[in-house]
C-alpha cells in the first residue's frame, strides 16, 4: 500500500510535470501544430496506428538473390516491378487486414509508396524523423483523420534506420570513425525525443488515457559485439531512451505507458548479407563472441541464419493489437515461436540454462560466461512465447533470433 507521504510526493511530481512539460513540447514544435482531440466516448471512434521508417526496395534477382526470407509487397508498380518490404512495411498489410487506420511514414520515395499502398485507410508522409518538423506533418494528418472520424487512441510502431553514410553495415572499432558513432547516436536520440514529445502531448493535452509504443531495434541494443560499435551505440541509445521514458512517463503523467522493445537478430535486408565483406564480419563476430556459426556457414556452403520481415511484423502486430488482459500468443506460427528461443532449440537452451546454475550448501553461482550470449538473458522472459497477458504500464524486451544465430 502506498503511504500518504509517498502519495504526496507523487502528486507533487505530477503537478510539477504539468507545469514543466509544455517547455519540452514547445521545444519539439508541438505548440505550432494542428489541434485535435482523442475521443474515447464516441461509438464511431477508432484507433490510429503510426508506423515509421517503412521502405520498399525494387527487387533485383541478380542483386538480392532468391532467399526464402524475402518479404515481397503484394502489388507491383506501373512498370511491373516487385518490391521488397522492410520490417515496418510488412506490418501495414496486417493492420489493413484488421480494417485499421494507419499513418505511415516512409523512407522510400513518397510517390512510389502512395502508388504501391493506395488504400483509403492509409495516410502517408515522409521526412526526417530526427527533425522536429516531422511532428507538424504527423499532426496535420492526425487532425484531418480526426475530422473524418473520431480517433479513440494513437499507438506507435517506431523504427528509424541506422543507415551508415558509406553503405558498409559493420566496421570494427579501429576502422569506424568516432564521428559516425556520434552521428548515429545523435539522430537516434533526436528521433526519440520527437516521438516522446508526441506521447506526452497525447496523454496530457489530447485526452488519451494510456499509450502503447512498440519500438523496433536489434539484438545490438543490449550487447556489445565485434564490428558493431556505431550500430550498437545507435541501438543502445534507442533502448536506453525508451526505457527511461517508460520510467518517467508512467509516474509523471499518472497514466499507463507501455513500451515493447523488439530486438530482432539477423534479418534479410535486401542485399546486405550477400556482400562478402558483411558476411566475413558476421562470421568474425560470431567467433569473437564465443558462439561461432556452424562450419558449413563459415565455409560458404550454407546461408547465414536470417529472419524474414514477416516474422518481425507478426510480433509487432500482436503487440500493437492485442487488447489489455489478452494473450498475444494466440495463433502464433511455429516459426515465430522458434525465434523466441534465442537461436537455440528448446532442449539446448534448457540444458545451457541449467548448466549456468551452481548451487552449493552455502553459495549460489550463476556462471553465464561462454554459456549463453547476452541477448538471451532477458529479464521476465518466457522463452518460446510473448509476455502474456498484455498489461498496461509495462516494459518488455522481446528478442527474436533466427534458429542457428547462437551469438
Amino acid at each position: 500500500m502506498t503511504s500518504p507521504l509517498h502519495q504526496n510526493l507523487i502528486q507533487t511530481l505530477q503537478d510539477d510535470f504539468r507545469r514543466e512539460v509544455n517547455v519540452f513540447l514547445a521545444g519539439a514544435g508541438l505548440d505550432k501544430t494542428e489541434t485535435f482531440t482523442i475521443d474515447q466516448q464516441s461509438p464511431q471512434a477508432t484507433p490510429v496506428y503510426i508506423l515509421t521508417g517503412a521502405s520498399y526496395t525494387p527487387y533485383d534477382p541478380a542483386k538480392h538473390g532468391a532467399e526464402v526470407t524475402h518479404a515481397f509487397h503484394d502489388h507491383t508498380d506501373q512498370q511491373g516491378r516487385r518490391f521488397l518490404m522492410n520490417n515496418t512495411a510488412a506490418v501495414l498489410p496486417l493492420l489493413l487486414q484488421d480494417n485499421c487506420r494507419v499513418l505511415l511514414h516512409t523512407r522510400s520515395d513518397i510517390g512510389l509508396t502512395k502508388e504501391l499502398v493506395n488504400h483509403p485507410h492509409v495516410r502517408i508522409i515522409d521526412g526526417d524523423l530526427s527533425d522536429p518538423k516531422i511532428l507538424q506533418s504527423i499532426y496535420r494528418e492526425l487532425a484531418e483523420m480526426a475530422d473524418e472520424q473520431p480517433i479513440s487512441a494513437v499507438s506507435m510502431m517506431l523504427y528509424q534506420s541506422f543507415a551508415q553514410n558509406n553503405g558498409e553495415p559493420f566496421k570494427p572499432l579501429h576502422k569506424e570513425s568516432v564521428q559516425e558513432v556520434e552521428r548515429a547516436c545523435n539522430r537516434r536520440l533526436r528521433f526519440i525525443y520527437n516521438m516522446a514529445a508526441m506521447g506526452y502531448d497525447l496523454l496530457m493535452n489530447k485526452g488519451q488515457n494510456d499509450l502503447r509504443v512498440v519500438s523496433l531495434s536489434a539484438l545490438a541494443a543490449n550487447r556489445a559485439s565485434y564490428g558493431l560499435m556505431a550500430d550498437a551505440a545507435d541501438k543502445f541509445m534507442n533502448e536506453l531512451a525508451w526505457r527511461t521514458y517508460f520510467h518517467e512517463a508512467n509516474i509523471s503523467t499518472g497514466k499507463p505507458v507501455s513500451i515493447y522493445q523488439i530486438n530482432p537478430g539477423i534479418t534479410t535486408a535486401c542485399d546486405t548479407y550477400r556482400d562478402p565483406r558483411a558476411l566475413k564480419t558476421v562470421i568474425q563476430e560470431s567467433i569473437a563472441d564465443g558462439f561461432p556459426l556452424a562450419q558449413e556457414i563459415m565455409e560458404g556452403k550454407a546461408p547465414i541464419p536470417q529472419l524474414s520481415a514477416h516474422d518481425v511484423a507478426w510480433v509487432s502486430h500482436a503487440l500493437l493489437r492485442t487488447p489489455d488482459g489478452a494473450d498475444p500468443n494466440v495463433g502464433m506460427p511455429a516459426q515465430i515461436k522458434e525465434t523466441l528461443y534465442g537461436g537455440f532449440n528448446p532442449q539446448e537452451l534448457r540444458k545451457r540454462l541449467l548448466a549456468a546454475i551452481d548451487i552449493a550448501e552455502d553459495t549460489t553461482r550463476l556462471d553465464l560466461e561462454n554459456i549463453l550470449p547476452d541477448h538471451i538473458l532477458t529479464p521476465g522472459t518466457v522463452y518460446g512465447a510473448l509476455p502474456s497477458p498484455m498489461k498496461r504500464g509495462s516494459y518488455k524486451r522481446i528478442s527474436l533470433t533466427p534458429p542457428g544465430q547462437e551469438f
